[in-house]
């Protein structure tokens, strides 16, 4: 005889003390930028207790001498000069306090998680600041190439500007005697897609390296590709213009880095960091106090950090020894 269940069942729905939801104490990991353009620049500290500005300056080179001396006449000397330049480190700090409450019935270690945050925030600042710099010293007379509509960033683009780096006597920055690149996903997908003869991908195709296996792999970390004495970056932080080349188009900034192109200025032993996520922090766990009689702030992350950045002191080439490249992309 078949079986026949009995007509009342208990299920999940009936039993309402039952937990809904669990949850989970690991962070899914958020969407950070890298954030190259502090490592792009020279490094300056100016120590404690010697004011608040400081003074960088260089030689102007002197010029040949073709014309002969006269024999026995000691002639007249010649004096050397220089030019300057001065920038003011400011100041930049944030903090978060946290509730002794907080801190013992939160979920996840939320003081290292929020340390996390806070560090990203303080380098992303610091990129920022060395970014807007970039732009400053790109905006002078020879620092920016502008391709025109429908033109998009190539291996050919890139070689004029650093020949154009190398005619002005600029040297490289980057390891193995190459100029650093900085450059945005969208105009480094116009730039691994450049098929045109001597392209980007006709070099890699025929290169018998392991370079020719970025075509197979794709771009690994951060490093885009090594083209035409450039070592390439990748980052979302760079600048944009609005309406160009022509009207409700938008124009990515690349950025060909000579030596010296941007200096970094720290003060004393608090040193800005280079690409990393995150920034030294000052954490601290909270006791009764005068000013907290019960300790009810239980820990507090902060940063604190004493920062500029400049250009290069001089006038002309010397002042402008970075390339800033301007283009729409295929990818809108």
């Amino acid at each position: 005889m078949a079986h026949n269940p009995a007509s009342v069942k208990t299920d999940t729905p009936g039993i309402n003390h039952f937990a809904t939801v669990w949850y989970d104490t690991v962070a899914i990991e958020n969407l950070k930028s890298h954030l190259p353009f502090v490592a792009a620049t020279s490094r300056r500290k100016l120590p404690n207790r010697n004011g608040r500005t400081i003074q960088l300056f260089t030689y102007n080179v002197l010029a040949a001498n073709t014309t002969p001396g006269s024999e026995g006449t000691v002639g007249t000397g010649i004096n050397p000069t220089s030019e300057t330049n001065q920038a003011t480190v400011l100041q930049y700090f944030d903090f978060m306090n946290f509730s002794d409450l907080v801190l013992d019935t939160s979920i996840d270690p939320i003081l290292e998680n929020a340390s996390a945050e806070l560090g990203y925030r303080a380098a992303l600042t610091a990129n920022t600041l060395a970014r807007s710099e970039f732009e400053v010293v790109g905006a002078k007379t020879g620092g920016t190439i502008d391709l025109a509509d429908n033109e998009f960033l190539s291996a050919a683009t890139i070689r004029e500007a650093v020949m154009d780096l190398r005619s002005d006597d600029i040297r490289a920055v980057a390891a193995g005697g190459m100029f650093m690149g900085i450059i945005h996903p969208f105009a480094a997908f116009d730039l691994i897609n450049d098929n045109t003869v001597g392209g980007v991908i006709d070099i890699l195709k025929r290169d018998s390296g392991n370079e020719s296996t970025l075509l197979q792999r794709g771009i690994q970390g951060f490093n885009v590709v090594d083209i035409a004495g450039v070592r390439f970056i990748e980052t979302n932080t760079v600048a944009t213009s609005a309406d160009f080349p022509s009207s409700s188009k938008t124009g990515y900034h690349t950025y060909i880095v000579g030596q010296d192109a941007v200096i970094s200025v720290s003060l004393g032993a608090m040193d800005v960091p280079d690409g990393e996520r995150n920034f030294r922090l000052i954490t601290q766990k909270h006791g009764p106090s005068l000013a907290d009689p019960a300790g009810v702030i239980g820990a507090s992350v902060a940063y604190n950090f004493k920062y500029v950045a400049t250009g290069p002191p001089g006038t002309g080439a010397a002042a402008v020894r970075m390339r800033r490249i301007r283009s729409e992309t295929s990818i809108t």
